[in-house]
């Protein structure tokens, strides 16, 4: 049977292998917005998720700041039954007897499912199920809820999470990745929760270090470099998360500036295609972090250790260190001699940056080789489908 008062999770959602950035990153953020709250140790729930017991204010901190997660969720309700008739009498009855002010009559409610191959239904059956118990345990309650499959203002997910059934609230009502500044792109973008965890494997520190990236596409890893510098907010004042209208937040100001507002930091994004570069430019503006970035449309191996450093003083003080990070292509678009030709011209231009460090996600076998040296972490991590690594050099 579920029992609600005792699964009252926030959950952080993120790729395989985040769990502890994920951690990280959410105490630093509660650290500096609600300096009165400390974390409890998480739980880790697989390999890509966290939870720990629910509180408004934390929530409401991540659901804003939280760069590094793919979906934020409060989960509501846990049931172990294996099949949908004992889950549709759980879940109706932990509805029914929960005073939680999740929901008010009026609301529309959506349900998709995530995980749940192991079930003994098909995805269907169990949104079907867990869509029905919520509305009628809420009527129960006198609660009057209808579905809306497009727009909800109550967006749940149901996940198999260590052999439990689990019906979440999404507290975003999007995937966190859509932060409304990518407008324009190419073809393989990468995922901005990605990139941010790409920054925070290689400990990009703003304050100490400029961010270079030589094939930056259309900049989702310099636009995250310097939106995670000061910890600004994920959402715009006119594109808020969907748990702004509910109850427990409804008193919590949205802030519109940034946690850590004294840092700034200094980017180069460079592609020599022109019209990734454009794409890049137009990105970078709509994030408004112009402040921030430099955009230089042009081939990495033609700029120098000096000329790097000319680009970034057009946008304020450079640091003496710097961090390189980038996604190199994957051969989706190259032949395999132009692609290891690259790899090595990278390798010996990342070299130049003596004292500094170098971060690659790549799902190229050919890409230690060719680049040269050995990496000093070595870390699984993989782009969507393709099953690749996070490599760190020293150089």
């Amino acid at each position: 049977m579920a029992t609600p008062e005792n699964h009252d999770q926030l959950r952080l959602v993120g790729v395989a292998g985040a769990n502890k950035v994920m951690a990280g990153e959410l105490s630093r953020l509660v650290r500096r917005a609600l300096g009165d709250v400390r974390l409890p140790e998480p739980k880790k729930e697989g390999p890509g998720a966290v939870s720990y017991p629910f509180d408004a204010r934390v929530a409401w901190v991540a659901v804003n700041h939280h760069r590094t997660s793919a979906r934020v969720e409060w989960a509501l309700y846990r049931s172990s039954a294996t099949r949908l008739e004992p889950l549709y009498d759980d879940l109706v009855r932990a509805v029914s007897e929960d005073a939680r002010p999740w929901a008010e009559s009026g609301a529309t409610l959506g349900v998709r499912a995530r995980n749940v191959a192991d079930f003994a239904a098909g995805e269907r059956q169990i949104v079907g199920t867990v869509k029905n118990a919520l509305v009628d345990g809420a009527a129960k309650r006198g609660i009057r809820l209808t579905v809306d499959r497009e727009a909800p203002g109550l967006p749940f997910t149901v996940r198999l999470v260590e052999g439990h059934v689990v019906v979440s609230l999404d507290l975003a009502g999007r995937p966190m990745h859509r932060r409304g500044h990518r407008v324009e792109t190419v073809a393989a973008p990468l995922r901005e929760d990605l990139a941010s965890l790409l920054l925070m494997l290689a400990r990009f520190d703003a304050k100490r270090e400029a961010l270079i990236d030589p094939m930056a596409g259309s900049g989702t890893i310099a636009i995250e470099a310097a939106c995670m510098a000061d910890a600004r907010p994920l959402w715009k004042a006119e594109n808020p998360p969907a748990c702004a209208r509910l109850a427990p937040f409804r008193d919590m100001a949205a802030r519109t500036d940034a946690l850590f507002p004294d840092t700034v930091a200094r980017v180069l994004a460079v592609d020599r295609d022109e019209q990734a570069a454009r794409a890049c430019r137009r990105n970078v503006e709509q994030a408004s972090v112009e402040a921030s970035v430099r955009i230089h449309a042009g081939d990495f191996r033609e700029l120098d250790v000096d000329r790097v450093k000319r680009l970034l003083a057009e946008r304020g003080p450079v640091p003496e260190s710097a961090l390189l990070l980038s996604n190199p292509p994957y051969g989706e678009r190259l032949g395999d001699r132009d692609l290891v030709a690259l790899y090595r011209d990278l390798g010996r231009w990342t070299r130049s940056f003596g004292g500094c460090r170098a971060g690659f996600l790549v799902a190229n076998p050919d890409f230690e080789r060719a680049f040269g040296g050995a990496p000093r972490i070595k870390k699984p991590l993989s782009n969507g489908p393709l099953r690749g690594w996070f490599l760190l050099y020293d150089l």
